[in-house]
């Protein structure tokens, strides 16, 4: 459990006895290839930290899966808004490779940040956190060439490339799979 530590503590410093109520509550998670984490219509239960493994997040539309990001060792991890909102979900997050989510279910969540400042400040940075993500991802789709896309993937999460299909990388990219192909061929 040092690596949520290590990551809340990115945010938020914490006290010996901080962690003696928080870390009892994290728990470890494994996913086979090809698993759901959550399915759209179901509630997700719980918010990770990826300790091993990439994860997928699409959500289906026209008789296929548009992939909206990727998760992998160290980062965040769930479908997010129905975690918080406890409302069915939209998106798939569906593992890619063999995965381990360290996890934590939302009435725990909930409790730390009324019982904990530190939590409830972590709370709200992660929430910083993810919409500017969200916002800076929507800039780069809307104004960036599908080579600067590829460019920007590849500068930020170069391992993705060997880790993900390629029709996976091409939708999170907003382009076809041939035009995925042929940047990727240039590039190499």
């Amino acid at each position: 459990m040092d690596l949520v530590r290590r990551t809340i503590e990115r945010y938020v410093n914490l006290t010996d006895a901080d962690w003696t109520r928080i870390g009892p509550c994290w728990r470890e998670y494994a996913f086979s290839k090809g698993t759901q984490v959550c399915a759209v219509g179901q509630v997700e239960q719980r918010f990770y930290i990826v300790q091993q493994g990439v994860q997928r997040l699409s959500f289906p539309h026209d008789g296929q899966d548009v992939c909206v990001g990727f998760s992998y060792d160290g980062s965040w991890c769930g479908e997010y808004a129905s975690f918080i909102s406890r409302k069915p979900a939209r998106f798939e997050v569906l593992a890619m490779t063999d995965t381990v989510l360290l996890g934590i279910g939302y009435d725990d969540l909930q409790r730390l940040y009324k019982e904990l400042p530190a939590m409830e400040r972590f709370g709200r940075l992660i929430v910083e956190e993810l919409l500017q993500g969200r916002a800076t991802r929507e800039i780069e789709m809307m104004s960036l060439s599908a080579e600067e896309r590829y460019d920007r993937l590849h500068a930020r999460s170069p391992h993705l490339l060997q880790l993900v299909p390629q029709k996976d990388i091409a939708s999170y990219l907003r382009m076809t799979p041939e035009t995925f192909s042929r940047l990727r061929k240039r590039r190499s």
